[in-house]
C-alpha cells in the first residue's frame, strides 16, 4: 500500500463553529469535512442563471471579511480584549454597532450602525450580549477568537494555479477565496474530495486538475467509484474485463490519467454513468455483466443518441434505473439472465403501446430476439426512459415475483402477460405478490378481474366507496398474513374469501354486505370470532397472541394507540355499524321496530365538518380549485331516526346501504392506524383525516390512475379542509410517514435531507413488527455486530485476516471508505476511532460473510465470535442470516419491488431525483440492527423492540444534522446519538409512577369535563 498522503492545511478565520454556520455546514462534521462540503455548497447554492451570485455566499464573503478584521484585531494571541469604554470603538464599528451616550451605566445598549454587520455579527453567533454587559459596567471584555486549520486536499498551490479570475473577497487569493469565486473549481473539489486519496494523488499527476476541470460536474455524479492502485483503474469486472474497457473507453486501465480522461470525454458522460453503475454492484454481478461481448453490448443499448443531454447536466445524477436493474438482475441456471413467462411474452410486452420512442423502436426490433441478452438490452436501453411504468419496471416487478416464488413454482407465460397489461393501473398493488409468493397464479388473476369489475362501476360515489372498503380489507389482510396470524397455507383461500365478495358489490347494500363478508372471512382465518368485531380486529392487528408480561404490555399499548386513532377520527365502530345494519334488516322483513337503534342511528352524527373559512360565493371568487369532501358531507346528512321510527320496508332496505360509506371510513381507518407513524399528529388532530381520502381522483382534474399509491394534497389550504390522502391505499405506510414527518420538530436548523429520508425511515420503524423474535435471534443479531468489529480489530496484527477483511467489504464500501478502513487496520488506536464510523450493517455483514467463506475460522478471532458459534450451533434455525434478514431488514418498494423485510447488502446508494429518491433511504439498512443491539445489550425482551424501534426511530430523525444530500455519516450520527440517550436513560419504555399518576389525573380529568 503506498504510503500515507501528507495533509496539506489552511486556516480559516474566527471560530470554526461560525464558518460553519454561515457556510450551511452541519456543525457535528470532522474538520477533514470542512473545505469539501463548503466547496459542495458553493457550486449549488452559491450561484444561480449562471454566475449571478447568491445571497447565500455574498453574507458568506461578508462574514469571512468581518471574520479577518475580528482576527486581526485579536492579534497574535488569538484573543479580543477590550478594556472598557474608552477600548471599544474599533471593536464595536467591526462589529457594526455604536456605542450610545451612557456607557457604564446600567442602561447603555448597543446601537446599530450598519445593519449588514450587525446582521453577521448576530447570525453568525457572537457573543453580543456579554459585550454589552461588560459595557454597561465598565469591565473588560475579553473572548478567545482562535482561526481554525482545516485539512484540504492536495496542495493549495494546485488549486490556486487553476483561478484565472482576479480574486476578491478575504485573504487576498487562498484556497477559500477560490472556491468562493470558482463555482466549477469548487465542484472539482467537491469531486475528487469523495475519491480515495490515492486516485486524488494519481489524477492530479495525470491528467492534472486543469484537464480534469470542464469534467468537473461528470466527476461529480460519476466519479466517486473510480479507484487507482499501483498504477491502474480498478474496473468492474477485474483483470478479466480490462480488455473490455480498454476497447470501450479507448485507453488501457494501466494507463490511469488517459483513461479517466476518455472515461469523461466519452459520449457526454454516458460512459461514466456506465462504468460507475457497474462499479457499485458486488463482485459477482459485475463478473456477469462485464463478460464479452456483453459489456459491449450492453454499453451500446444505454449510450443516449448524440442529440440527447449531457448525463451531467441538471441538478441530480442519471441512470438510477440502469443501477437497480443490473443490482437487482436475476440469472438461471445456465447463467442467462431470467425471462419470466418466456422470451415470446416479452417480445409481446415490447410491442405493446408506449408513448416513448425508444420503447417504440424496440418494439420493433423485439421480433427477432432469440436470446435472453437481446432482452438484457432492450430493457438496458429503456432505463434511459423516464417513466414508471415501461417495459423495464413491468420486468423488474415480473422478475422479482418470480424470483421469490422460486425455480419450480414460476408464474406462466399467461399470468406474465396478465400483469403486464395492466401494469399501468394495477402496478402499486404487486408487491402483495412478491411479498406473498405463495399466492398462486389463480389469485393473481381472481384479484384483476375484482379490480376491473369495481373500475365499471358508473356511480362515482359508490365506486369510491367499493375501492376504498376493497383496498381495506385486503390492506388488513396483508397485515395479518405478515404478521403470521394467517397460517401460510391458508393464505390463497383466505385472499380469495376477501377480494371474491366485492365483485358482486353493485348497489351500496350489496357493498355493505359485501365488505361485511370479506372482513368475517378474514377474522375466520386468523382463528378469531366474527362477534364483537371491532375488538376482534383490533386485538388481531395489535399483534399475535402473548404470553408474557411484556408481549401482553406491548400488545395493550398498541391497541390503545389504534383505538386513539380511530376516537380522534370519529369513527364509527364496526359493532355500532353491524347492529344497525341487522336491525334495519330484521325490520325491513316485517319485524318490530326496535328503538335501541335509535342510539346507535345517534353514533352516526358524532362529527362535524369544520365551519367554512369561505362562503360559497367567496369560494367560487378564491377558492375554486379547493377540493370538498363530499364522501363527509353526505355522511353528516345521513340521520336514520325518522326511518327507524316511521320508514316503509323498502326505506328501511335502502338505509342499510347509507351505513356502507361509514364502513368504508372505518375499514380504512384501521388500516391508517396501524401504519400510525411514531410522532404522529394529523391522525389526532385532524378527524376528517381518513374520510377525506380521495379513492378515484376527483379533486384533480385529469386523474386517470386512482389505484397508485397515494399522494399527500391539501396542504396549506384550510379553505378545504386541510391535507388528505388522493389515491389508494397502496404504499399506504409511506404516504402517511409523509404527512406525518412534517410535524417532527428536528433539533438542527439544519436538517438537509430531512423531507426525502424521514419518510423511509419511520416506514422502516412502522411496516416491520417483532413478535416472532427470540432471544436467540436478538442475541445473535448483536453478536454478529460484535464479533464483525472483533475482526476488524484483530485485522490489525493479522496480516492474512486483514486481507480477508479487505475483501468481503470491498463488495460493500465504496473506494475511500475501503481506504479509510484499510488504514485503520494497520493501527489498533485508529481503528478504536473507526469502529463507531462503521454502518451496523457493515460489521453485520462482514460476520455473516465471514462465516459462510471461512467456516472454519470464524470463532477463533474472538470471544464474541466464539459465542456467536455456539450460539449458532445450539439454534441454527432462529440464527441465520437469512431468518435476521427477514426479520430486522427492511422494506425496499422501489429497488426490490417488495415491502417484504430483507437485508440486501449493498453499497450506500446515491441520491437520485423523481420517483428513484426513495433509493437512498432504501439502501440503509442499519437502523433496526443497531436497535436490536441495544434491546439485547440493556436485557429488553425482543416483544420490546415493537415499542422501542418506533420511539428510537422518532429520536433519530430530530437528531439528523446533515449537509450534504447524500450524507449517510450524519444518519449514523444521529443513530448513535439516539441510542446515546437511551442508555443514559433519557428514553423510557414504560412511564414512572409519576408519569403514570399524571396521565391518570389528567384522563379523569377529560373525562369529567366531557
Amino acid at each position: 500500500m503506498p504510503a500515507p498522503v501528507v495533509e496539506d492545511t489552511i486556516s480559516i478565520p474566527g471560530p470554526l463553529r461560525s464558518f460553519l454556520r454561515m457556510a450551511g455546514i452541519s456543525q457535528k462534521i470532522s474538520n477533514a469535512d470542512v473545505m469539501p462540503l463548503l466547496a459542495r455548497n458553493v457550486y449549488s447554492h452559491g450561484y444561480e442563471n449562471g454566475n449571478q451570485e447568491t445571497e447565500f455566499l455574498k453574507l458568506l464573503d461578508r462574514y469571512l471579511d468581518q471574520a479577518t478584521e475580528l482576527q486581526i484585531l485579536a492579534g497574535a494571541h488569538n484573543t479580543i480584549s477590550v478594556k472598557g469604554c474608552d477600548d471599544a470603538g474599533t471593536l464595536v464599528q467591526i462589529l457594526g454597532y455604536r456605542l450610545r451616550q451612557g456607557c457604564g451605566t446600567s442602561n447603555f445598549s448597543l446601537e446599530t450602525a450598519n445593519a449588514d454587520r450587525a446582521f453577521l455579527t448576530i447570525d453568525s453567533g457572537f457573543p453580543l450580549e456579554q459585550l454589552e454587559e461588560a459595557l454597561q459596567k465598565n469591565e473588560p471584555f475579553t473572548l478567545v477568537y482562535a482561526p481554525t486549520r482545516v485539512p484540504i486536499i492536495l496542495k493549495e498551490r494546485d488549486w490556486i494555479s487553476l483561478s484565472t479570475t482576479k480574486q476578491r473577497g478575504f485573504g487576498g487569493g487562498n484556497l477559500v477565496d477560490v472556491l468562493l469565486y470558482n463555482p466549477q473549481i469548487a465542484r472539482l473539489y467537491w469531486a475528487l474530495s469523495k475519491q480515495d486519496q490515492t486516485t486524488q494523488v494519481a489524477l492530479e499527476r495525470s491528467p492534472g486538475l486543469h484537464r480534469l476541470l470542464p469534467y468537473a460536474a461528470t466527476l461529480d455524479f460519476y466519479g466517486s467509484q473510480i479507484n487507482i492502485q499501483s498504477g491502474r483503474v480498478s474496473v468492474p469486472g477485474g483483470r478479466a474485463a480490462e480488455s473490455g474497457w480498454h476497447e470501450l473507453v479507448g485507453a488501457s486501465p494501466g494507463s490511469p490519467g488517459e483513461f479517466v480522461m476518455h472515461l469523461m470525454e466519452r459520449d457526454k458522460g454516458w460512459l461514466s454513468a456506465y462504468f460507475d453503475v457497474l462499479s457499485r454492484l458486488d463482485g459477482e454481478q459485475q463478473a456477469r455483466l462485464t463478460q464479452s461481448p456483453r459489456l459491449k453490448n450492453l454499453y451500446e443499448a444505454f449510450r443516449e443518441p448524440e442529440s440527447d443531454p449531457d448525463a451531467s447536466k441538471g441538478a441530480f445524477r442519471k441512470a438510477a434505473d440502469l443501477l437497480v436493474l443490473d443490482t437487482r438482475l436475476e440469472w438461471d441456471a445456465q447463467g442467462q439472465p431470467l425471462v419470466p413467462g418466456g422470451l415470446d411474452v416479452w417480445k409481446q410486452i415490447f410491442q405493446q403501446k408506449y408513448d416513448e420512442k425508444d420503447a417504440r423502436d424496440w418494439g420493433k426490433a423485439a421480433h427477432a430476439w432469440k436470446r435472453p441478452d437481446q432482452l438484457l438490452e432492450g430493457l438496458t436501453a429503456m432505463s434511459r426512459v423516464v417513466t414508471d411504468e415501461g417495459p423495464l419496471q413491468i420486468y423488474l416487478m415480473m422478475s422479482e415475483i418470480d424470483a421469490r416464488r422460486g425455480p419450480g413454482n414460476y408464474m406462466s407465460p399467461e399470468t406474465v402477460t396478465l400483469l403486464a397489461k395492466k401494469y399501468s393501473e394495477y402496478s402499486n398493488w404487486y408487491l402483495v405478490f412478491s411479498d406473498y409468493p405463495t399466492l398462486t397464479d389463480a389469485s393473481i388473476a381472481s384479484f384483476l378481474h375484482t379490480a376491473e369489475t369495481i373500475d365499471k362501476i358508473s356511480n362515482q360515489n359508490l365506486r369510491a366507496n367499493v375501492m376504498g372498503s376493497f383496498q381495506a380489507n385486503i390492506g388488513l389482510w396483508e397485515i395479518l398474513a405478515r404478521q403470521g396470524e394467517i397460517p401460510t397455507d391458508a393464505l390463497n383461500e383466505s385472499w380469495a374469501k376477501t377480494i371474491t365478495p366485492f365483485a358482486t358489490a353493485t348497489s351500496s347494500i350489496k357493498l355493505f354486505d359485501a365488505a361485511r363478508n370479506s372482513l368475517d372471512a378474514l377474522l375466520v382465518a386468523a382463528g378469531s370470532s366474527t362477534s364483537d368485531p371491532q375488538e376482534q380486529i383490533v386485538e388481531l392487528l395489535a399483534g399475535p397472541h402473548q404470553s408474557s408480561a411484556d408481549g401482553d404490555w406491548v400488545q395493550q399499548q398498541i391497541a390503545n394507540r389504534m383505538r386513539a386513532v380511530l376516537d380522534d377520527q370519529r369513527l364509527v365502530s364496526l359493532d355500532t355499524l353491524f347492529a344497525l345494519n341487522d336491525g334495519l334488516g330484521k325490520m325491513a322483513k316485517g319485524s318490530a321496530r326496535d328503538s335501541s337503534l335509535l342510539g346507535l342511528a345517534g353514533e352516526l352524527r358524532e362529527f362535524e365538518l369544520p365551519r367554512p373559512i369561505f362562503t360559497e360565493n367567496e369560494k367560487i371568487t378564491w377558492a375554486p380549485g379547493i377540493y370538498r369532501s363530499h364522501h363527509a358531507e353526505l355522511q353528516v346528512q345521513t340521520d336514520l331516526t325518522k326511518t327507524i321510527k316511521t320508514g316503509s320496508s323498502a326505506q328501511l332496505e335502502a338505509a342499510r346501504g347509507q351505513l356502507a360509506p361509514f364502513l368504508r371510513d372505518t375499514l380504512v381507518g384501521l388500516n391508517y392506524a396501524y401504519y400510525e407513524p411514531p410522532g404522529a399528529q394529523m391522525l389526532h388532530n385532524n378527524p376528517l383525516f381518513v374520510r377525506s381520502h380521495d379513492f378515484t381522483g376527483i379533486s384533480v382534474v385529469g386523474v386517470d390512475d386512482p389505484w397508485r399509491a397515494p399522494m399527500l394534497l391539501g396542504v396549506g389550504t384550510p379553505a378545504g379542509g386541510g391535507a388528505y390522502l388522493m389515491g389508494s391505499l397502496a404504499d399506504l405506510p409511506y404516504a402517511l410517514a409523509t404527512a406525518e414527518q412534517e410535524f417532527i420538530a428536528p433539533e438542527n436548523v439544519q436538517a438537509l435531507i430531512w423531507e426525502e429520508l424521514v419518510p423511509q425511515l419511520l416506514v422502516n420503524a412502522t411496516l416491520p413488527r417483532w413478535w416472532r423474535v427470540t432471544p436467540d435471534e436478538l442475541h445473535a443479531v448483536d453478536l454478529y455486530q460484535r464479533a464483525g468489529e472483533e475482526l476488524l480489530t484483530a485485522s490489525v496484527k493479522d496480516d492474512a485476516l486483514r486481507n480477508k477483511v479487505i475483501g468481503i467489504l470491498s463488495d460493500r464500501m465504496s473506494p475511500q471508505r475501503m481506504e479509510e478502513t484499510e488504514e485503520a487496520m494497520r493501527n489498533a488506536d485508529a481503528m478504536t476511532a473507526m469502529l463507531p464510523r462503521l454502518m451496523p450493517s457493515d460489521t453485520f455483514y462482514l460476520a455473516a460473510e465471514f462465516r459462510q467463506r471461512y467456516p472454519d475460522e470464524a470463532a477463533s478471532w474472538g470471544p464474541e465470535g466464539k459465542q456467536l458459534d455456539e450460539l449458532c450451533k445450539k439454534d441454527p434455525a432462529d440464527t441465520t442470516r437469512e431468518r435476521i434478514s427477514r426479520d430486522f431488514g427492511v422494506p425496499h418498494p422501489t429497488l426490490a419491488q417488495t415491502d417484504a423485510l430483507q437485508l440486501l447488502h449493498i453499497k450506500q446508494l446515491p441520491f437520485f431525483a423523481g420517483y428513484s429518491s426513495r433509493l437512498f433511504g432504501e439502501s440503509w439498512e442499519s437502523s433496526n440492527l443497531y436497535w436490536a443491539r441495544l434491546a439485547d445489550e440493556m436485557n429488553y425482551q425482543p416483544v420490546m423492540l415493537n415499542r422501542l424501534v418506533p420511539m428510537l426511530t422518532l429520536h433519530m430523525t430530530t437528531k439528523i444534522f446533515a449537509t450534504d444530500l447524500d450524507d449517510w455519516p450524519a444518519m449514523l450520527r444521529a443513530m448513535h446519538e439516539a441510542g446515546a440517550d437511551l442508555r443514559d436513560g433519557k428514553i423510557t419504555l414504560r412511564p414512572t409512577a409519576e408519569q403514570h399518576n399524571a396521565l391518570l389525573e389528567e384522563t379523569t380529568k377529560n373525562a369529567n369535563a366531557q
